[in-house]
């Protein structure tokens, strides 16, 4: 993507990102998905869960995809991030921003950008590894109980 608007007033230039959903995040989102629904509060991403470094710099981006969100409780899954880990629902395989701004399909930045435009994606389709379906979660909750 080549896209930049500058101010008309001050001259200050914002650019246009593309954002990549991809198997780490996932990873990262799985992760926070597992948290929420063991302890059904917010997550403090370095207290709480065992990201990798990229995981841990890249993990706001998941908001773009409208996937988590954060309060002053921490860092929550959506419904949409919720129900795209249980492999119920797709997600944007990309997105664009304009200084965190999520930017409309019909915005014309995407008409700069040279590669494909953005899809619907499921879970299954970026990492297989990170896909449970509603009966895993039961029959995993079920042994826990078994563990002592």
């Amino acid at each position: 993507m080549n896209y930049q608007e500058k101010c008309p007033h001050c001259g200050h230039i914002k650019t246009a990102f593309i954002h990549k959903l991809n198997k780490q995040l996932v990873k990262a989102l799985r992760q926070l998905v597992d948290f929420y629904g063991e302890n059904n509060s917010g997550c403090n991403l370095q207290r709480d869960l065992n990201l990798t470094k990229n995981q841990y710099n890249n993990f706001q981006k998941l908001q773009y995809f409208d996937l988590v969100f954060k309060t002053k409780d921490g860092w929550f899954p959506t419904s949409v991030g919720m129900h795209f880990i249980f492999g119920s629902m797709s997600a944007w395989n990309k997105v664009a921003t304009i200084e965190s701004v999520v930017l409309p399909s019909c915005h014309e930045a995407w008409q700069t950008h040279k590669g494909r435009m953005p899809e619907p994606v499921k879970v299954q389709e970026i990492d297989a590894d990170s896909w449970k379906n509603r009966e895993d979660y039961q029959s995993e909750k079920s042994r826990q109980t078994t563990l002592m």
